[in-house]
């Protein structure tokens, strides 16, 4: 499987880390197809991307009909498929080739592809994609969705070394119902040293959590800049377009990853809180853009990306319905981080219509490609949901008897979960040295009772802890 904290340190530590398994269409790959002549593989996988918006898909379809590639030669449905591309994105390569095809067919051909280019438009055209699946402008629109704000932020520590070395960590993480963070992910470390600082800040930071209609929900996605320099935490401008330029160009000129690389690093420099002045951070390219660049040329973490943010509206209008287009394919194409927030939202319904079962099924698939947030998450499904029929005690302690990490970051659920679990299944005394684990936690970084309070007076009272998600 696929995830984000794995996935950048065998890059190099370029961008983020997602979790990840199964087989994605990307442009590159249906070129590969192209070019070693399997059309049959190369046209579905053109065609998926075409219907993405993606005009260089749509551009070779047009080439694949010319030349009788897969199909027999269609000179009306290659020229119908060339305009199109150029309408999505205009580009001196399709011009060219439509100027040659349409020197070949009649004036009657011509207005039969024409005919044919407003149909395949009406499916595969900018407009349509764009209504279809993007995400639209809310400017001034109240929002259902209130995210998170902070209450409490810990700055990290310089480490003591022998050498004062600059260094960078990125963060992903979510926010539970309480506040607290969760689910700490290391995307992006230029020493260990660094990610042990960073980690032991931002344990300490606390928030309002978010709200859907006043109600508190989790909040996934979340993700922080940590920098340590000697000179300051300022990007000049100089220094910014440093960072920026070389990888807006290998954006501008490859394929999904190169893109997604690219709006990765555009949204984290934006959350480097003190990192950019106003003016330099609005000089940046809005990384939504970029995002949607990246999922048209099927790259599958930029579909979890548009999926998220259309699921709760950051800076966009909020969509179920094209959010569940692009968690489901991510989540498809083995974004286990995309199986773990649908399947979790699946199950109590809270943005897209309530499905237990499809919900159950995505969690039980990254927690068996051995994805620790799920193998978590599972056990606490089945310890706490409120719906006996879900509750499975013996399934909550096998999941959390195949949990085996001792390097899991995030202490506090872990114990959270063992509490519920154990408690559940006769384990009291180990149920009461995890509870106590948990207030130990919150002690050491200043948080409050929250969840693990909530468990210990359901404990008192002799009652089980249910909760409908964390």
């Amino acid at each position: 499987m696929f995830n984000i904290r794995n996935f950048l340190f065998g890059l190099c530590l370029l961008g983020p880390v997602i979790s990840c398994s199964v087989f994605a269409v990307t442009f590159e790959q249906a070129m590969t197809y192209y070019v070693n002549k399997q059309y049959e593989q190369a046209y579905g996988a053109f065609e998926e991307l075409a219907a993405l918006g993606n005009e260089r898909a749509q551009l070779n379809l047009g080439v694949m009909y010319a030349r009788g590639e897969f199909f027999e030669r269609d000179f009306i449905e290659s020229a119908a498929w060339l305009k199109l591309s150029n309408a999505t994105l205009r580009n001196d390569s399709a011009t060219k080739i439509l100027k040659i095809i349409s020197a070949k067919l009649s004036e009657e051909d011509q207005s039969t592809a024409n005919a044919r280019y407003k149909e395949l438009s009406v499916k595969y055209g900018r407009e349509a994609v764009n209504q279809r699946l993007f995400p639209e402008s809310a400017i001034d629109e109240v929002s259902e969705f209130a995210e998170a704000v902070p209450l409490k932020k810990r700055r990290p520590k310089f480490p003591r070394m022998e050498l004062y070395v600059p260094g960078i960590v990125d963060i992903q993480y979510s926010i539970a119902t309480d506040g607290t963070v969760r689910n700490i992910t290391v995307l992006n470390a230029t020493e260990n040293v660094f990610a042990r600082s960073s980690i032991e800040a931002i344990r300490h930071n606390l928030f309002k959590p978010a709200t859907i209609n006043g109600k508190p929900v989790p909040e996934s996605g979340r993700r922080a800049r940590f920098n340590y320099t000697l000179s300051g935490d300022k990007l000049n401008a100089k220094g910014l377009r440093t960072v920026v330029d070389p990888l807006r160009e290998k954006a501008e000129q490859g394929g999904g990853l190169d893109k997604y690389l690219y709006a990765y690093t555009l949204s984290i420099l934006k959350s480097a809180v003190g990192v950019l002045d106003d003016s330099e951070g609005a000089s940046l390219d809005p990384s939504a853009d970029w995002f949607k660049k990246a999922a048209q040329d099927g790259n599958r973490l930029a579909k979890f990306e548009l999926g998220l943010d259309l699921s709760y509206g950051k800076q966009c209008r909020a969509d179920s319905k094209k959010s569940y287009f692009w968690l489901e394919q991510a989540a498809d194409e083995g974004v286990m981080d995309a199986q773990v927030f649908l399947g979790s939202e699946l199950l109590h319904g809270g943005r897209f219509e309530k499905d237990v079962d499809k919900g159950l099924e995505m969690l039980t698939r990254a927690a068996d490609d051995g994805y620790d947030d799920a193998i978590l998450k599972l056990a606490w499904i089945m310890a706490t949901h409120p719906d006996a029929n879900i509750r499975d005690p013996q399934k909550a302690l096998a999941y959390l008897n195949s949990f085996n990490n001792d390097d899991y970051i995030d202490e506090l659920t872990v114990f959270e979960t063992q509490a519920v679990v154990y408690a559940l299944t006769g384990k009291n005394a180990e149920a009461k040295k995890a509870l106590k684990k948990a207030m130990k936690y919150r002690k050491k970084y200043e948080l409050p009772d929250g969840i693990t309070g909530d468990i210990a007076k359901a404990f008192d009272a002799g009652k089980p802890y249910l909760q409908d998600i964390l």
